[in-house]
């Protein structure tokens, strides 16, 4: 059995050391010179949408749209789909709130306790 496991590693790595092979030769060489005289890279930017607030006797001031909503922290066994029910009286529409907070937490499923969401208005 151990004969057999070491052929099919061996025949793995030779394999992958081929692929490896074969794309470094398929890949374009990019002279350094070429990049610089080619300038920067444009960088996209996204605006933050803007609601506007006016209030009796005040200036109009622009509020960013997140804060325009409810917040919410966190409590050990919640969900996104609990919090959507909560909220909106639906479940099924917990990735507005997942869209609102995408750069508070990496996964949805493992939201850590104490995090402060945005309810975005249904």
């Amino acid at each position: 059995m151990r004969a057999f496991t070491w052929t099919v590693v061996m025949v793995m790595a030779l394999g992958a050391l081929g692929c490896a092979e074969k794309r470094e030769e398929e890949l374009p060489q990019i002279d350094p010179a070429e990049l610089e005289a080619m300038g920067p890279v444009p960088v996209p930017t996204t605006a933050t949408p803007t609601v506007e607030v006016e209030t009796p006797g005040a200036a109009v001031a622009a509020v960013p749209a997140q804060t325009a909503g409810e917040t919410y922290t966190m409590q050990r066994g919640d969900t996104l789909y609990s919090l959507a029910r909560r909220f909106y009286g639906d479940g099924k529409l917990w990735t507005r709130i997942a869209e609102a907070n995408r750069d508070k937490f990496r996964d949805v499923t493992a939201i850590p306790v104490g995090t402060v969401l945005v309810i975005p208005p249904k």
